[in-house]
This record gives structure tokens, C-alpha cells and sequence, in this order.
């Protein structure tokens, strides 16, 4: 056995006790085991039948512990994991109701021999500005250290002056900052700071801390430093839509790395959308975009959707006439276990729609005579004006794998419009299938092989 994900289940102490003697019992006592137990109804003595099991100390790689309420009760037992598996390189404890006792410990345990890479300690509170700084100065001495997770833990300008020091020091690879009201003026700052480091941080996570817009563009202008980003998510800042252009410049950017972009929540307006999607015409590397909930009001219907000629696209580009656009069958999602709630999870609430996933087949499309194809589901509807420019905008951006439009207020006419102009797109997604997964509160547009959803964001495995 090499993983054992026993997650979103109802187990408790008991459980763990009876995996101890399983383990104790085996004659396997060489190669890595991940032991994944998030959000249970484990407490502390999980944690102690896991010191009582000598097996897992020389097995012991990944232990994920989040969402179960520990509390500081088992900071004696982090202490004496941390010190004894020496194998262990990633530690997730978020949300598990400690506080700077505890943090305080696993700082105390951690040597300049250990291989911790990965460390995930956010949504905990209260935690002390000292217990952090420690916590940071230990870290700082790891070798092999990349990863941090701080999500929710407000950070004041002492600990985030430390943090900097850390990103100067230490080459970090995934930072996540969400809710931790850093303010602009701090995200520059640390900004700042991982560029003149070793620049090598690939996933940056900055939602919720409190970006305005009219120091955005400075925001921006300090990613431009970090072009080895591939993961960026700026969700739930009030960015607007009037001060895109640092954005805008990021994504046309030559040497962006930047693969998935997260601007849920923004206030960025289908116009600012739409001035996102425009930039993205010679970007050959963002696959996925998330723009959800980004307008507060419905769209009036207008006529149907054609290309409009201000604004060229380049499916105009083609030559070939897609007179063979084939229809394939509707698949269903299996929705049986949507119903199903888990332990700990009351803020999930159970999907009650059927999931459809609509298929396309794009061949070589092209327009030669001004007007554009009918989609499978025959000629699309269009809103207003706002919709004809996003539907433009769409064929721009070629390489997209996957886009979230959910909870904008798009209506059933203008959602088959935009699936349509998603079809008819060139680049990457010429001749390939293209997907839909249209509910009440979610649309995603996306081609064969991408999931598009489904999987719970503490359970995606990197």
C-alpha cells in the first residue's frame, strides 16, 4: 500500500486505532505511504496512534490532517511526528482548530535534516504574531522547503515583513495568501520580494486581501517580474473593470508563463471580460480562466448572434467552409450520489440539477459569407450588444481549454451564443470536441480531457 485516502468520511478515533494495528501487523516497512484523512472526526489521539506505530516513521510522506478538530491538544504529538518521520515532506493541519501553541511546536520541531517541502497551516486561529515569525525562521533553514499555505490567518505588517525575508531566501514554489489582508501595498512588497529571489514561484494565490483597483496596475506591474507564475488567483478583489490595463499587459506578455487565471468575484463586468478575452489573441499559454460572478445585472435580448465587423476574429482567418458540423450524442454526468452530504461539509450545499455535458465536434470552421454557424442545438440567441462583443471575444482567445462564465447573469439565450462562438474558435480548439456543463449556478465551457469541476478543492491532488 503506497496511498490510503480514507477523506470526507465519518471515521473518528477508533478508525485510526485499527490502521495502527494493520500497519504494526504488516511486514512492509520500506516505500512511501500518503495517509490522507481530511475531514473526519478525528481528534488528538488519531495523531497519538500514529507516534504509537514505529512502521510509519521510516514510511511516512504525506499526511493530511485538515478539517478535523484537533485542537491544541495534539501539538505534543505533531511535535514528536515532525521529529520522527523522516520521510515526511508535506503536512497539511488547516482548520483543525489550533492556535499558536501549536504552531509554536511544529516550529520547535522542525531541524535543518528535515525534508519538509509543503506546509499548510492556514484557517486556524487565534495565531501570534511570534508563534509565525519562529515558524518562518525554522522554514528558512529547511533545504528542500517550497511550499506555504497561510489561507486565512491575517497577517499584520510584522509577520508580512518576515515573509518577505522568506521569499528572498528560500525558492518557493506555491504561495497561498488567501484572506490574509496583505492590502496592496503588501502584495507589491512581497511581490517585490520573491522577484529578487530565486523567481522561481509557479502558483500564487492572493484572493481576498483586500486589492483595490486603483493600485492594481502597480500590483501588475510587479507580477510582470515573475514570469515562471503558471497559477494566479486574484478572486474576491474589488478590481473593477476600469483598470484592466496591467492585466491586459500581463496577458500579452511574451514570456508569461501563466496558465490558469482566477478573477472570480472581481466586479470586472462583461465589458471587462471582454477586454480580457481581446488581450488573449496572441497569448499561447493561458488554458483555463475563471470569471465567474462578475456582474450584478441581467441582459436584455437582442437579435441573434453574428460576428461583428469592428471586431474581426480569427475564425474569419479560415478558408475552409465547415458545411459537415456533426451532432453528437448528449452524455449525462451520473448525478447518483449528488443527494449525498458528508461529515463537515454543511457549507456544500447538494447539487439538485441534473449535470448535462453537450459534445461538439469542431471541424475547420470558417465564415465566408458574414454570418455564422448554426450551433447543434440550432441558431443561437444573443442579449444585448455586451453579448455580441463577448461572443467576439471568445474566438480570440484560441488556446483557452476552459472557461467559467458562472453566476453572471447570462441568460439561456446568450449562454447558447457564447457555447456556439466557444465551438467555432481556431487554435487549440479546432478539431477537437468541445464540452458544456450548464447548471442554475454554473457555466463552464471546455474541450475533451479537462474537468471542468466535480472535484472538491481540498481534495485536488496536484
Amino acid at each position: 500500500m503506497a496511498v490510503l485516502d480514507i477523506s470526507h468520511n465519518l471515521l473518528g478515533n477508533d478508525t485510526i486505532e485499527k490502521l495502527q494495528k494493520i500497519f504494526t501487523s504488516s511486514s512492509q516497512k520500506y516505500g512511501g505511504l500518503m495517509l490522507d484523512m481530511h475531514c473526519n472526526r478525528f481528534g488528538p489521539t488519531a495523531l497519538f496512534q500514529i507516534c504509537e506505530c514505529p512502521v510509519l516513521y521510516a514510511r511516512l510522506e504525506v499526511l493530511n490532517l485538515s478539517q478535523n478538530r484537533l485542537t491544541d491538544a495534539c501539538s505534543s504529538y505533531l511535535f514528536t511526528i515532525l521529529q520522527n518521520c523522516k520521510a515526511l515532506y508535506s503536512l497539511n493541519i488547516e482548520q483543525c482548530s489550533i492556535t499558536s501553541r501549536t504552531i509554536q511546536r511544529v516550529a520547535d520541531a522542525l531541524h535543518e535534516e528535515s525534508v519538509l517541502s509543503h506546509l499548510s497551516i492556514g484557517k486556524n486561529s487565534p495565531i501570534s504574531g511570534n508563534a509565525m515569525i519562529n515558524l518562518f525562521s525554522k522554514v528558512a533553514s529547511l533545504k528542500r522547503f517550497s511550499e506555504l499555505s497561510l489561507t486565512g490567518i491575517r497577517l499584520n505588517k510584522l509577520i508580512l515583513d518576515q515573509l518577505c525575508k522568506l521569499a528572498k531566501t528560500t525558492s518557493l514554489s506555491g504561495l497561498f495568501l488567501g484572506a490574509t489582508s496583505i492590502g496592496a501595498d503588501g502584495a507589491v512588497t512581497l511581490i517585490d520580494a520573491l522577484s529578487s529571489g530565486s523567481r522561481e514561484l509557479l502558483k500564487l494565490d492572493m484572493s481576498s486581501c483586500c486589492l483595490t483597483s486603483q493600485a492594481f496596475a502597480k500590483v501588475c506591474s510587479s507580477f510582470s517580474a515573475l514570469n515562471s507564475i503558471f497559477h494566479l488567483d486574484l478572486s474576491g478583489n474589488p478590481l473593477g473593470q476600469e483598470r484592466l490595463e496591467g492585466m491586459v499587459s500581463l496577458l500579452m506578455n511574451p514570456f508569461s508563463s501563466l496558465r490558469t487565471l482566477i478573477l472570480n468575484r472581481c466586479n470586472l463586468g462583461l465589458a471587462g471580460i471582454v477586454q480580457l478575452l481581446r488581450s488573449l489573441s496572441d497569448n499561447d499559454s493561458l488554458e483555463e480562466l475563471h470569471v465567474a460572478e462578475n456582474t450584478s445585472t441581467s441582459l436584455e435580448k437582442a437579435s441573434p448572434w453574428s460576428p461583428l465587423p469592428h471586431h474581426p476574429s480569427p475564425a474569419h482567418e479560415n478558408t475552409k467552409h465547415n458545411s459537415n458540423r456533426k451532432e453528437t450524442a448528449t452524455c449525462e454526468i451520473n448525478t447518483e450520489f449528488d443527494d449525498m452530504e458528508v461529515a463537515d461539509s454543511e457549507d456544500d450545499e447538494p447539487q439538485k440539477n441534473t449535470t448535462n455535458v453537450d459534445t461538439n465536434k469542431n471541424n475547420n470552421l470558417s465564415k465566408s459569407d458574414g454570418s455564422s454557424a448554426s450551433s447543434c442545438r440550432g441558431e443561437p440567441q444573443a442579449g444585448s450588444q455586451i453579448i455580441h462583443e463577448l461572443c467576439e471575444a471568445v474566438l480570440y482567445a484560441k488556446q483557452l481549454k476552459m472557461i467559467d462564465l458562472s453566476r453572471n447573469r447570462l441568460d439561456k439565450d446568450a449562454v447558447e451564443s457564447l457555447y456556439s462562438a466557444w465551438g467555432l474558435g481556431s487554435g487549440f480548439r479546432d478539431d477537437v470536441f468541445t464540452r458544456k456543463h450548464i447548471t442554475k449556478d454554473c457555466i463552464h465551457f471546455f474541450v475533451e480531457g479537462v474537468t471542468c469541476c466535480g472535484v472538491k478543492p481540498c481534495c485536488r491532488k496536484e
